[in-house]
């Protein structure tokens, strides 16, 4: 991770490993991290273009989708990673808008209170960044989009 300029995220213990979580081995990131990877990951530069593309639709597959694509448009593809622990919840990945263009969308917050106000806001600004990307391309306003397609 660090070799593709994720310098904040730190890999301590895989998935449901209920020991190591118990010894407070926790993994660790920030939001510039999970940007770098998942613009790395978007422009085909993880690994490979071809295991870049495989890791996509992997991510397109994800099966907790209560946050990031729970308001967007069905014909809008989101590649995306959550995670949540308590007082912890989490999404990033990719949308896939359905001309073609994309952008990366990181999300991260910690000491919820409440688990489903903290998802309510963020499907909500999921939604705003949605309504102003596809907003910008009628107006013709200047902004950054992952161009290459893996």
């Amino acid at each position: 991770m660090k070799d593709l300029g994720a310098n904040n995220m730190q890999i301590l213990r895989g998935v449901e490993d209920i020991k190591a979580y118990e010894l407070g081995l926790n993994n660790t990131t920030n939001a510039q991290s999970l940007l770098v990877i998942f613009e790395q990951l978007a422009n085909g530069k993880v690994v490979s273009r071809e295991a870049s593309i495989m890791m996509i639709e992997v991510l397109k597959r994800q099966q907790h989708n209560n946050i990031i694509p729970s308001l967007l448009p069905e014909d809008v593809i989101v590649a995306h990673k959550t995670g949540s622990i308590t007082g912890v919840q989490h999404d990033a990945g990719i949308v896939f808008l359905p001309d073609g263009r994309k952008y990366v969308l990181v999300l991260l917050s910690k000491d919820l209170v409440d688990s489903k106000s903290g998802t309510r806001l963020f499907q909500n600004i999921s939604k705003m960044v949605y309504d102003y990307v596809t907003q910008v391309q009628l107006t013709g306003n200047k902004y950054k989009f992952i161009s290459a397609a893996p």
